[in-house]
């Protein structure tokens, strides 16, 4: 019986296959059953192996946060420094800060005290009143007439003569030191005093008008210690300082060169002074009007020519605003093309002469006489002043 099913099911399996007929033979001459099964099989039969275990990725290491810069520490508002106070003066040491009139001054050797003070016409009355033949002032002119009182304060037991005892000087607002005035006074300072010896007397000065701000500055005479002089205020509440405004101008090389120097009517600026040539005169007319300034004036040597030249000089200071500066005929000599500087002559200036003592801001007009060779082309001013050693202030200036 089994075996009779078993060849029913041998027969029924054959007439299947039968049927479905055969595939071609794939390329390789290989059933393409037989891979299937193959494959089949094989994937039945073999266990496969798990996918391999990932390993974890390295987590990125972070990176470090970032130092925060620190914060810009604002730099300080500078603090403006403050403006230096000026120490104040004492007073007397200074045209800015005057003593009262009637101050009793003390020097080694003299006390001085100014009393009083007169000027204008009471002051021409009395000069006039006093002598004869003292010059009226000249018109915009007038005198100031100060009486003082004289006391030998020395410790040196002998007399000593009052003529040389003190040195007076007036100054204004014209930043000019006027000296004494060459007239006789009602009452003159004369003679001998031992110590305790006191006198009285009288000085005069001529001064324009309408100069303001008046005081008087008062040493020792042959006294070359400036911090010992005082000053004097003639005039209600005077005080005077320098214009800034001068000191502040800057020096020019205008008349530096000899072989370019400053034209007729130009300003040549040094560091201290300013120079300027308005006026040339020469020939006849000078001739003449040097000899109406002093009949004794002698005449020009043989060849040679005197030559008027008519300047404005301001003084534009240093660093002490009451320094002074001398000017005058000895501060100019004269050159031309032959290159000799020639000095000046001996003669009597015309009026006005060019000679003042300046303050700074003081400004100077008037005369000087020079000569050279007649025949000289080329004829140029020399302005040196003195104590000039670096000739840092010379300049040079066209007179033709």
């Amino acid at each position: 019986m089994h075996a009779h099913i078993r060849l029913f099911l041998l027969v029924t399996l054959i007439a299947v296959l039968t049927a479905c007929g055969t595939t071609e033979p794939a390329a390789s001459g290989t059933s393409s059953d037989t891979p299937l099964i193959s494959a089949q099989t094989e994937a039945s039969e073999t266990t496969l192996d798990p996918p391999p275990t990932r390993l974890p990725m390295a987590t990125a290491t972070p990176r470090p946060t970032a130092t925060p810069r620190p914060t810009a520490t604002p730099r300080p508002t500078a603090t403006p420094r403050p403006t230096a106070t000026p120490e104040p003066l004492e007073p007397g040491t200074s045209r800015q800060a005057p003593l009262p009139f009637a101050t009793e001054l003390r020097f080694a050797h003299w006390a001085v005290t100014l009393t009083e003070v007169v000027r204008a016409d009471e002051a021409a009355q009395a000069l006039a009143n006093a002598n004869q033949f003292n010059d009226p002032a000249p018109e915009g002119w007038h005198y100031v007439l100060v009486s003082l009182r004289l006391t030998n304060i020395s410790t040196e037991q002998e007399a000593k003569h009052v003529f040389l005892a003190v040195d007076l000087r007036l100054t204004g607002d014209r930043h000019l030191l006027y000296r004494e005035a060459s007239v006789v006074v009602p009452q003159e300072l004369e003679g001998e005093l031992f110590p305790e010896g006191t006198t009285a007397g009288q000085v005069a000065f001529l001064v324009p008008a309408d100069e303001g701000n008046l005081m008087v500055q008062v040493d020792e005479s042959f006294s070359f210690d400036r911090t010992t002089r005082r000053f004097v205020a003639l005039d209600a509440n005077a005080a005077l300082s320098p214009d800034p405004e001068v000191q502040r101008l800057a020096a020019t090389d205008v008349g530096v060169q000899r072989t370019n120097p400053a034209p007729l009517g130009t300003t040549a600026i040094s560091p201290q002074w300013e120079v300027t040539v308005l006026e040339v005169i020469r020939g006849e007319e000078a001739v003449q009007r040097i000899s109406e300034a002093n009949p004794f004036n002698d005449p020009a040597p043989a060849g040679e020519a005197y030559l008027l030249a008519r300047a404005r000089v301001r003084y534009r200071g240093d660093h002490d605003p009451d320094d002074v500066a001398a000017i005058g005929q000895g501060d100019f000599k004269i050159t031309g093309a032959n290159n000799i500087i020639y000095e000046r002559p001996s003669v009597v200036v015309p009026d006005p002469r060019l000679e003042a003592d300046l303050f700074a801001g003081g400004e100077v007009e008037g005369w000087l006489v020079v000569q050279a060779p007649r025949d000289e082309a080329g004829l140029t001013l020399v302005f040196a002043p003195s104590f000039d050693f670096d000739h840092q202030q010379m300049r040079f200036l066209d007179l033709e």
